[in-house]
């Protein structure tokens, strides 16, 4: 790609010459003179400087979106190429959330090693807000989560797998851990814990509270890390959001988990793929496995 457009993606990303300059492994005056090129070409200046480093100005922003589309269009098609020329992967990198990570990464992995023996795996277990732009841009092969459409874009492939409804977990002494389903509102004086910022949960939450003139929940932690938020409901006063089919999981932690009186609204999960690796021979038996076992939970 034009080095000029790759200098000026670095300084955007970095906010900082020293640091671009160190990635491209050039001088802090070539990279100057890159970024002094690309204004000129486009017509209008891309950076100002601030105390802390470098920062696009309005042009340079509108330029930024442009420019990011540019870059992904420029490795897909890279990759559409190593595909039909037969360059497989190495190293599978996927991202799931803790309903995949849990119920679907274990088998579908050991079934992937067992087949492709020479594929090594590596495991990033986060929710979409992060790991599709890491999709987009390269850094993850694979993401399994929460299907949001206005998230995505054409480049990406999409296999619904599963539909998600969530309920609260609470500790197997609440009293209302003996009902089938159970009001949140019951739980107004708790704190709830909420893995990572998934605002469509936290906001479903939300709306429990607010049409009845009730206070909004407290969301008091947020957490990458589902075990911990577990950890958090047995140990304290909290409640926590999660998907119903995690009842296995959240039981041996001798924790309970119930549906909503008014169930929480189901969403569509599934696996995410980029159009343009879907060439290589991992991401084809990475689809036909999926075809072919059956996960524990799900």
């Amino acid at each position: 790609m034009d080095k000029n457009l790759t200098a000026f993606l670095v300084v955007a990303r970095t906010g900082n010459l020293t640091k671009a300059s160190e990635q491209l492994r050039v001088t802090q005056s070539s990279v100057t003179k890159r970024i002094a090129n690309l204004e000129l070409e486009v017509g209008a200046s891309l950076f100002e400087r601030h105390r802390r480093g470098m920062r696009p100005t309005p042009a340079g922003k509108i330029f930024l979106d442009h420019a990011t589309q540019i870059d992904a269009e420029y490795r897909q098609s890279k990759e559409r190429v190593a595909a039909i020329g037969a360059a497989g992967l190495s190293v599978l990198r996927v991202g799931a959330g803790p309903l995949f990570h849990l119920c679907y990464i274990a088998p579908l992995f050991n079934e992937l090693s067992q087949n492709y023996p020479e594929l090594t795996f590596e495991l990033l277990t986060d929710a979409n807000v992060r790991t599709i732009p890491m999709l987009l841009e390269g850094t993850l092969d694979a993401v399994f989560g929460i299907i949001e459409p206005e998230a995505l874009n054409d480049s990406i492939f999409v296999k619904h797998m599963v539909d998600v409804e969530h309920g609260i977990v609470m500790p197997k002494s609440e009293p209302a851990a003996s009902l089938e389903r159970v009001d949140p509102a019951q739980f107004a004086g708790k704190s709830w814990v909420v893995y990572t910022d998934d605002p469509d949960t936290e906001k479903t939450i939300s709306d429990y509270y607010v049409p009845g003139g009730n206070m909004p929940p407290n969301v008091k932690v947020r957490t990458t890390s589902f075990t911990t938020g577990l950890q958090m409901v047995a140990q304290g006063n909290f409640v926590m959001s999660a998907p119903l089919q995690l009842a296995s999981n959240i039981e041996a932690q001798g924790l309970v988990i119930r549906p909503a009186l008014k169930r929480m609204k189901k969403r569509g999960a599934g696996l995410h793929l980029r159009k343009s690796s879907m060439g290589f021979a991992a991401i084809q038996l990475l689809l036909g496995t999926l075809e072919r076992i059956e996960f524990a939970g799900v």
